[in-house]
């Protein structure tokens, strides 16, 4: 018998509208049956982390890891994980810190601007555990803002850590990558590329775009969702146009 997995990636801004964000999902069907969300960007607040408050907002079965990596000013920077606990058992997680501009080979003129700029840590969040009858790995992944190749390196450096690891039936590597384009360039076919070296392949390619500045009416696709399975597959792949962050949470159906 098939059997549906549910999950969601959402950058939510350091949860600056967070109270919208808690009441979107406590209301909106599309999160009713979540068993896994992948949050980066999330924050802490008067009332605790983002990911326990959003944990709470889903129901009495889910529970959540949330690890701060940075702060932005005043507001913790953190990727977290949020589950389905009746549905989805969460064995480990742990946090594989992306490498720093000067730790990779970037083109020299590339180099010379990240120079100019604050450090940012980004990390990709691993949690292993079970779905049903199949171990499952899910990542929760943040890349680096500026610097083409540099991108590209820590994208690598995302693969080799899970190509390090034990093999395992379902892998769910989600984020934000963000992949800015001016146009049609560049065209970011080296990480789907890379991705697919790995077994894993992007599934949110007939989504067109994930984060917006509406009022510029500026739109980029920014989020993707890797899968790689041991098992045949169908995904349904659709995004929420509302208003919680500059980011669209993205959703993924997967029928094994």
């Amino acid at each position: 018998m098939s059997q549906t997995l549910r999950f969601c990636s959402w950058n939510i801004q350091v949860g600056m509208k967070r109270a919208h964000i808690l009441e979107l999902i406590a209301q909106h069907p599309d999160f009713r049956g979540l068993d896994l969300l992948a949050l980066q960007e999330a924050s802490v607040h008067a009332h605790g982390d983002d990911a326990s408050s959003i944990a709470h907002a889903l129901g009495i079965s889910y529970a959540s890891y949330h690890h701060v990596y940075h702060h932005l000013g005043a507001h913790p920077q953190a990727n977290a994980l949020v589950w389905n606990t009746a549905r989805v058992q969460m064995d480990s997680i742990e946090h594989h810190t992306l490498p720093q501009h000067e730790q990779v080979n970037v083109p020299r003129a590339e180099r010379a601007v990240l120079n100019r700029l604050k450090r940012q840590p980004r990390v990709n969040l691993i949690g292993d555990g079970k779905w049903n009858a199949s171990s499952l790995r899910v990542c929760a992944a943040h890349l680096d803002v500026l610097g083409y190749r540099f991108k590209q390196r820590q994208f690598r450096a995302v693969l080799d850590e899970l190509n390090a690891r034990p093999r395992v039936d379902l892998i769910l590597l989600a984020g934000d990558f963000n992949t800015f384009r001016i146009g049609s360039r560049p065209t970011w076919a080296q990480l789907k590329r890379d991705a697919a070296e790995s077994g894993l392949y992007a599934i949110s390619d007939e989504i067109r775009w994930t984060q917006a500045i509406r009022a510029l009416r500026f739109k980029q696709k920014l989020d993707e969702i890797f899968l790689a399975s041991a098992q045949p597959y169908q995904t349904r792949v659709w995004t929420l146009d509302v208003t919680g962050s500059d980011h669209l949470p993205i959703f993924a159906d997967i029928t094994l």
